[in-house]
């Protein structure tokens, strides 16, 4: 994997607008809805998602995080759109979880597709997304496709928190249409890369932080008492590897249906400086990583 890895990061390089997102979604994952500057009218676009777990570039929380989450966008023949979701945390603890509001700009132009697009995420403060303490985030991408024999794929993102983090994620996909054109398989090989400083603020800010319950109906989070220096966050480097499997069925131009199977393989390990507070004592711990699979299926509608 790690020749795959290597492949994807290093093959000839496809000019990006802006040198180099999951992923919110507010999930961590790509956009339900997805604009495309076509057809001679503006449209909406209304989707709803169920997502098995929130994996972010390999990374993710101890526990299981599901998502339900809802989308309504708008998108113009220009190429401009605005996007709005809100995602429900699908376990014991039943909330408003995340969300995030787009705006960006699509264009197409011979065998090139492009995309700009800046967010804004929002979090509750119980959540343990990985990426809880990102306020927002600039994405740019690319995608030429070699006469439908493969398409290749750049995509760019600055994530906003204490600390800026960039990210970049390439992919090599090759689509196979059947049904007339009704059913799209997608068969996806992807890599992701970046700096880790949200991580290292997550740790901090959520996954040392334990959740207390002050009253009956109230929760919040204590001060940790171990805090986490991450020696490696601002170091460029490859994430995981990604096998994905991307399936959608469409009726009427309008109702669509998808389910994307991922297999996630992270590599580089975080290692992390754990420090008492109390006693000042340290230790030093290389994060374990496991491979990770995951699911989601969605319906969108658009009119």
């Amino acid at each position: 994997m790690k020749i795959l890895s290597l492949c994807l990061l290093f093959l000839p390089s496809i000019p990006l607008l802006a040198q180099q997102h999951d992923s919110l979604s507010t999930t961590g994952n790509e956009q339900m809805i997805t604009a495309r500057n076509e057809g001679p009218k503006p449209r909406f676009g209304a989707g709803l998602e169920y997502l098995s777990d929130n994996v972010y570039a390999g990374r993710k929380d101890a526990a299981r995080i599901p998502y339900l989450s809802a989308t309504l966008g708008y998108y113009h023949k220009s190429g401009l759109y605005a996007e709005g979701a809100v995602s429900m945390l699908m376990n014991n603890s039943t909330r408003v979880d995340a969300g995030i509001f787009t705006a960006g700009y699509m264009f197409s132009q011979g065998n090139f597709d492009g995309e700009i697009s800046a967010s804004k995420f929002f979090y509750n403060t119980l959540s343990d997304n990985v990426r809880s303490e990102v306020k927002g985030d600039a994405h740019a991408s690319l995608a030429y496709d070699f006469n439908g024999i493969i398409t290749a794929a750049a995509d760019g993102y600055m994530n906003f928190g204490a600390k800026n983090d960039y990210l970049t994620k390439l992919a090599l996909e090759h689509s196979f249409d059947l049904f007339n054109d009704h059913l799209n398989i997608t068969p996806t090989v992807a890599a992701n890369a970046g700096t880790q400083h949200y991580y290292d603020n997550y740790y901090n800010n959520r996954r040392l932080s334990p959740v207390v319950n002050v009253s009956k109906k109230k929760k919040q989070r204590q001060p940790p008492a171990v805090t986490a220096d991450m020696s490696n966050a601002s170091n460029f480097t490859i994430l995981d590897d990604e096998l994905s499997l991307p399936i959608s069925y469409t009726i009427h131009k309008r109702l669509s249906f998808s389910f994307e199977p991922t297999y996630a393989i992270p590599l580089h390990p975080a290692v992390l400086t754990l420090t008492t507070l109390a006693t000042k004592e340290s230790t030093v711990k290389v994060e374990p990583l496991h491979n990770q699979f995951y699911w989601s299926f969605g319906i969108t509608y658009e009119w």
